[in-house]
């Protein structure tokens, strides 16, 4: 029988490409890297390429964005200029809008994201983006505060799209100009670095950003060791995947903790297709007498 998985696997792998970057990119240039940014310009062609589960992910993106522009005008709203360019010449900065929505005489620019349901919870204002733990979403405030600007514009607002429920939130966005400044000073920087043919200092000060580097191999080139090099691509495919799970078992413990402090000191509840219920449990200790704890237990009904 026909191998389906296997082709569609195929056609993504092909589609995994990088392309030349002779600008400061919008949608980058909040990265906290700025080694990292002036390695997109200066030697882009050697980053490492990201793997297939990855492009799956990008390619959902697109989907969720077009859907998102689809449902805007079905639902009546009058959408102009998708992916108009934008360039900012004496800056090197460039960048392409998804949108923007005609209200009455209001022009307002748009950005669609689509994102997992705890992180569409999380987010219910841009400070919440600036705040938030992953850098990739950081990135988002400084893309759309770059449009309004280069646009001329004093308001825009995000469109965010869960993945899981479909729902959809809004966040407005008002130019922040003190923001915007920073990220242009942070763009002088780097074409002042490719114009001197020099590398900004190297930062460590957060988990991921060297890990999930496609430069790290040039940025931290790997230093001798003895440990032994194993050519085993299904172990590293597991390894990539691995990584890329963590996230949501952070994602996971995060809301245990959060539902089952909601529901301390409560008996039982039933709330759709779950029944929660708890008690108290004591717990054994030499050295604490008679230390207690409120066990909450959660169960699907079906």
């Amino acid at each position: 029988m026909i191998d389906i998985v296997s082709i569609v696997m195929e056609s993504k792998k092909k589609k995994i490409q990088q392309w030349p970057v002779r600008s400061n990119r919008a949608s980058t240039l909040g990265h906290p890297c700025e080694r990292y940014l002036v390695y997109e310009r200066t030697r882009w062609a050697e980053k490492k390429l990201h793997d297939v589960i990855t492009q799956f992910i990008f390619d959902e993106g697109a989907i969720h964005e077009s859907a998102v522009i689809r449902e805007l005008e079905e639902a009546g709203l009058k959408i102009i200029e998708q992916q108009r360019p934008f360039e900012w010449k004496k800056y090197q900065i460039t960048g392409h809008i998804d949108g923007k929505i005609i209200d009455g005489s209001t022009v307002i620019p748009f950005e669609v994201k689509s994102m997992s349901d705890w992180t569409w919870k999380s987010i219910s204002s841009i400070e919440d983006m600036k705040n938030s733990k992953f850098h990739w979403i950081r990135q988002y405030p400084a893309q759309i505060n770059l449009y309004l600007i280069m646009d001329d514009k004093e308001e825009g607002m995000f469109i965010l799209k869960n993945k899981q429920s479909g729902l959809l939130k809004q966040v407005e966005v008002k130019l922040d100009y003190e923001y915007t400044e920073s990220l242009i000073k942070k763009a002088e920087r780097i074409n002042l670095h490719i114009e001197n043919q020099t590398l900004p200092d190297r930062i460590f000060s957060e988990f991921g950003i060297c890990e999930d580097c496609g430069y790290m191999h040039i940025c931290l080139p790997l230093i001798e060791h003895k440990g032994a090099i194993i050519d085993d691509p299904e172990i590293e495919i597991k390894l990539e995947r691995r990584a890329k799970l963590k996230e949501f078992v952070d994602e996971y413990n995060e809301l245990d903790k959060e539902i089952k402090e909601k529901f301390k000191e409560v008996p039982e509840s039933i709330i759709g297709n779950w029944k929660i219920t708890g008690k108290w449990v004591e717990k054994k200790s030499y050295t604490v007498p008679e230390l207690k704890y409120w066990q909450v237990t959660i169960k699907k009904l079906s």
